[in-house]
């Protein structure tokens, strides 16, 4: 077999590898965004979340996504959805497989959160694993997270 050819198979063998085990195909989905990086969450807190719940800046700065959290908070912990619904208002999650990992379902605000924000969506329920693959919370976490 020609050298050039070995590379050739080699070189598809190790994109096919890679491409299968991203952290975008991960079944626990904190680890698809760069929200499982504990600093990520806590600089978006503390610049990005004013006029956010304090309830939801802790479960957040937990590392798990809960009921009237934005969709930048979401998008920050799990990355992007798999498949977006509805004109973005349904977020889909999947294994590599393609089963469904959770189902979010965004809607607007009943108030801005601040003057500039009036267009930005909030969590309004969650279908499937709400802790999207990752363990529940253990009790010594869970005091900030009620579900």
């Amino acid at each position: 077999m020609k050298f050039s050819h070995l590379c050739i198979i080699s070189f598809g063998a190790l994109m096919l590898f890679g491409c299968a085990n991203n952290k975008y195909s991960s079944p626990v989905l904190i680890e698809r965004g760069v929200g499982q990086n504990e600093y990520e969450r806590e600089y978006f807190v503390s610049k990005e979340s004013m006029g956010i719940d304090k309830h939801l800046q802790n479960t957040f700065k937990q590392g798990y996504v809960e009921e009237g959290m934005t969709t930048d908070m979401v998008n920050l912990l799990w990355g992007p959805p798999d498949k977006e619904l509805a004109d973005g208002k349904i977020w889909e999650y999947y294994t590599l497989e393609g089963k469904l990992i959770t189902r979010l379902f965004w809607k607007a605000p009943e108030q801005a959160r601040l003057k500039g924000y009036e267009a930005e969506l909030v969590l309004d329920k969650m279908e499937g694993d709400r802790y999207g693959g990752s363990p529940p919370p253990t009790s010594s976490r869970s005091s900030n997270y009620d579900h």
